[in-house]
């Protein structure tokens, strides 16, 4: 039995050299490289363990962590537009005492 490995080449787009740098040691385990071609800088990997989930995931934090909004993520042949989004964050502890049970603290 004959097994076929394979692979996606990703590569991610980055506003500059410690963006990229930033995302590169954020995804280190994948093996990563960040390459900057003239003022343009990316972040190129390999995923050939279908870990595009993930990789997506830390692309969407890596954006919110830098202030940008989006970025394009070349897998393969294909080109998406990756969005940070901001989860709604409610306060640590809000909603802990719902049932009034602290009322009588000062």
């Amino acid at each position: 039995m004959t097994t076929v490995e394979t692979s996606r080449r990703i590569r991610v787009d980055a506003p500059d050299a410690a963006a990229a740098f930033a995302l590169e040691q954020r995804l280190a385990h994948l093996h990563p490289a960040a390459v900057g071609r003239g003022t343009d800088w990316c972040v190129e990997l390999e995923d050939f363990d279908d870990r595009l989930d993930e990789i997506t995931a830390t692309i969407e934090h890596w954006l919110r962590e830098i202030g940008i909004r989006s970025t394009r993520m070349h897998v393969d042949r294909d080109v998406t537009t990756v969005v940070a989004h901001h989860p709604e964050q409610t306060p640590l502890g809000s909603g802990y005492d719902s049932t009034g049970a602290l009322e009588h603290e000062p």
